[in-house]
């Protein structure tokens, strides 16, 4: 089985009882085409996973697949195994559940015919061009929540619904929750592209540390990754609201986000935001630079020297320039948006 461990990371940890099942499929038999991106999305999404300023989880609660040529694997069942794992766990050891639950898949995709084409499945790595295998998300993710183990449930497919071709698309688990209680807790799914269209896998740099090499990834998984760092409200925070809204803006073809904040409403929150990397230059004479809000004009970071690479939210700022005695010479607003920006005042 292509099970990938992470390297252990040492206690406390911010969120403890959360816990992630990972999948990245590139391989898959002759006659569907080999990606070059869903396996980096997958280490991507992970880093940020267990990365104690991020998503602050436990390493050992985060399971990852990743795909291998011979056998072909992961197959629908390697997944389907471990989230029945979650129920064992709950019957035979008492566990009382977890806060969050992370299923990110990345791979082909592909969706069923109309009127059910909103089911978006992952192209499992035994599939043939003629018996496309492929593991319904949403399906698998709306089990758990009816499960009620989870007060919590994130869902993420970076992979298109252009595949076609004779299709087994299933999820295998059983109805273990009650679908008459009242409150499932909030969730929030998030598919690269809508039916019949195609998400893309580009060359970028990388989206948690600017200074390592540019990687093959999904272009969802870029953005999304901007924007659980960066993506803040107005009170700083990254949430299941700002998130969906930076994605959105984002060029990464149509995404479908759905979320629901739960009854009584609890909306899923990120962290703080950890802002985006601006790298400013002067070159006009100028000694120095400071930054304001460029709603209220207040000085969110003082004076000081260039060329320099500083951080910021997402949004309008105002950058002046100032001479040799601090006196101001211009002022230029810049917009921050996803992946930063070069400003050259």
């Amino acid at each position: 089985m292509p099970l990938v461990a992470l390297a252990a990371t040492p206690p406390p940890h911010k969120n403890p009882d959360d816990y992630a099942i990972v999948v990245g499929i590139n391989d898959y038999r002759p006659g569907i085409p080999t990606l070059r991106g869903a396996v980096n999305d997958c280490a991507l999404f992970c880093r940020w996973l267990v990365e104690p300023t991020m998503g602050g989880l436990n390493p050992a609660n985060v399971t990852q697949f990743v795909s291998a040529a011979m056998p072909p694997e992961p197959v629908r069942n390697h997944v389907e195994d471990f989230l029945v794992k979650f129920f064992r766990r709950a019957n035979l050891e008492g566990w009382t559940g977890g806060r969050r639950l992370y299923l990110f898949f990345a791979g082909h995709g592909l969706s069923k015919p109309p009127p059910n084409q909103k089911d978006c499945g992952l192209v499992m790595a035994d599939a043939w061009p003629e018996l496309l295998r492929g593991l319904l998300g949403a399906v698998a993710a709306d089990a758990m929540r009816l499960t009620q183990l989870f007060k919590e449930v994130m869902l993420v497919m970076d992979c298109c619904a252009e595949v076609s071709g004779p299709a087994e698309l299933l999820c295998t688990l059983p109805s273990y929750g009650d679908v008459t209680l009242p409150t499932q807790g909030p969730f929030l799914h998030i598919h690269a592209a809508a039916a019949n269209s195609t998400t893309a896998e580009k060359l970028l740099p990388d989206p948690l540390d600017s200074s390592r090499p540019d990687i093959w990834q999904g272009v969802l998984t870029n953005s999304l990754l901007h924007g659980l760092v960066g993506a803040a409200d107005a009170s700083g925070n990254v949430t299941v609201r700002s998130l969906k809204r930076f994605i959105e803006a984002a060029a990464v073809g149509t995404p479908r986000i759905e979320f629901d904040d739960g009854k009584p409403p609890k909306p899923m929150m990120f962290g703080r935001s950890m802002g985006v990397p601006v790298k400013v230059s002067l070159s006009n004479g100028s000694a120095r630079f400071q930054v304001r809000d460029g709603l209220d004009f207040s000085i969110a970071l003082p004076a000081q020297a260039a060329p320099a690479t500083i951080t910021l939210k997402p949004g309008l700022w105002l950058f002046d320039t100032l001479d040799a005695v601090g006196v101001l010479r211009s002022s230029q607003p810049v917009s921050v948006g996803a992946g930063g920006n070069d400003v050259v005042l």
